[in-house]
């Protein structure tokens, strides 16, 4: 299993340089991430059509496209206990912690292209849960 986090499950919509990560993992049937991922795409997609970069039609299709690519949402609720705990450990936002607390949960590993995020998972001892892919530093 892999959880996706939204700087994966937004470049599969959105255009972006150096999204061959993200679309390695297109068509991937063991993705699934909390339910604020939702959330998270629709706040961004919406962002987008407010600055005249995409149409309302294209964001509701990007984000079908996501919703449909991740093979099973998980309740944020049922993560929020573990969330808080891994924010405070790790000194990092609580909806981050979120994906990784989905991870642990789920015994799987996290696909994400936030670097400092990474950082501070591989000094805190949470390394082990990160996707590996080729352009990882």
């Amino acid at each position: 299993m892999i959880v996706v986090d939204s700087s994966i499950a937004l470049q599969w919509v959105l255009p972006e340089e150096d999204a061959s990560y993200a679309e390695e993992l297109l068509g991937n049937p063991d993705l699934i991430a909390p339910d604020i991922l939702l959330m998270e795409a629709a706040n961004v997609l919406a962002k987008k059509v407010r600055a005249g970069n995409s149409t309302m039609d294209g964001a509701l299709v990007g984000l079908r496209l996501i919703r449909d690519t991740v093979s099973r949402l998980v309740s944020s609720a049922d993560l929020a206990a573990e969330s808080l705990r891994l924010s405070v450990a790790l000194a990092h936002p609580a909806y981050d912690c979120c994906f990784l607390a989905c991870a642990v949960n789920a015994n799987a590993v996290l696909a994400t292209r936030d670097q400092p995020f990474i950082d501070r998972l591989r000094a805190s001892g949470y390394g082990d849960r990160l996707h590996s892919w080729r352009g990882m530093q």
